[in-house]
């Protein structure tokens, strides 16, 4: 009578321990769920603070929105004061635009998300004249799978990536 006693506490303990193992599962999985939605607020609240940006820079600053009328249909009739005023305008969009794609390739992002905003992302650069991804391409250091994705997403090629 002890054995069958001892038996079934056995069985009694492994079946409490196989639910607590399923409760655990179920709470590593809310918890991976609430750290991805808070991510993904995260990005989304500092992607929005560079749109932000750029709108309060153009409020604030009278002569800017000319210079962006300018550039926009075409930089190469800026001065050279102006441009470098246009290429930081412009660029903000393009860090924005790298920080939504790094974040989502390391898995921070998810697909969701950054498929919204790369969406806006390539509709406000493709609004852009054709001359500006590529100045703004060429004047800093962009991870190289962004740019080959923003090449991509606003059907620019650079030549050297013609060859391939």
């Amino acid at each position: 009578m002890t054995e069958r006693r001892l038996g079934t506490w056995v069985a009694i303990a492994e079946i409490m321990s196989a639910v607590a193992v399923v409760i655990s599962l179920i709470y590593v999985g809310v918890e991976i769920r609430r750290t991805t939605l808070e991510s993904d607020a995260d990005i989304q609240a500092e992607l929005l603070s560079y749109t932000y940006q750029r709108r309060y820079l153009v409020i604030e600053s009278a002569d800017l929105a000319s210079i962006l009328v300018r550039g926009y249909a075409d930089p190469t009739q800026l001065s050279p004061d102006e441009v470098l005023r246009f290429q930081s305008y412009t660029e903000l969009l393009y860090v924005a635009w790298e920080r939504a794609f790094m974040t989502n390739e390391a898995g921070i992002f998810s697909e969701e998300r950054f498929g919204e905003w790369n969406s806006w992302f390539t509709s406000v650069a493709l609004g852009d004249s054709t001359l500006v991804w590529p100045t703004v391409r060429d004047s800093q250091d962009w991870h190289p799978r962004f740019v080959e994705h923003a090449n991509r997403a606003l059907g620019q090629v650079k030549p050297e990536m013609e060859k391939d």
